[in-house]
């Protein structure tokens, strides 16, 4: 099975419908729910989207979709070494970095992003939405 890490953009385009990204958002979703992928997050990551959530929508919203993600997705976490790691391989943004060196030390097979620019691609694919959905899942 696929094991894919999934970007907060991601789930924001999902969630807060955000065209023309939300279709290709929705779709990992779905491949998820049909246990045909394994989406991967972190709590960094649901931290950031809850928080995007609640202010944009509203907490309501934002606790359902804690709640619906306990469900979803497999949870990893970032340990020290891979903090370690994400100072020393700069991207752009250290939160990035945290990320890819999350994605790269579980040994995902994708680390799905709206910003692939903002990502090295040595060690782990790394695509947008649309692109992800051009692999064949079976």
């Amino acid at each position: 099975m696929i094991k894919a890490y999934i970007d907060c953009n991601i789930l924001i385009d999902w969630l807060l419908d955000r065209e023309p990204y939300s279709y290709y958002a929705a779709k990992i979703i779905e491949l998820t729910e049909q246990k045909k992928i394994q989406s991967y997050v972190t709590p960094l990551i649901l931290a950031n989207t809850y928080y995007i959530i609640s202010k944009t929508l509203n907490k309501k919203v934002a606790d359902e979709f804690i709640k619906d993600s306990l469900k979803l997705f497999t949870f990893i976490d970032m340990t020290e070494d891979i903090i370690r790691s994400a100072i020393i391989n700069k991207h752009k943004d250290f939160e990035d970095d945290l990320h890819y060196n999350t994605a790269t030390a579980f040994s995902l097979d994708y680390l799905i992003t709206r910003n692939k620019k903002d990502f090295k691609n040595e060690k782990i694919q790394v695509v947008d939405a649309e692109e992800f959905l051009t692999i064949d899942f079976n």
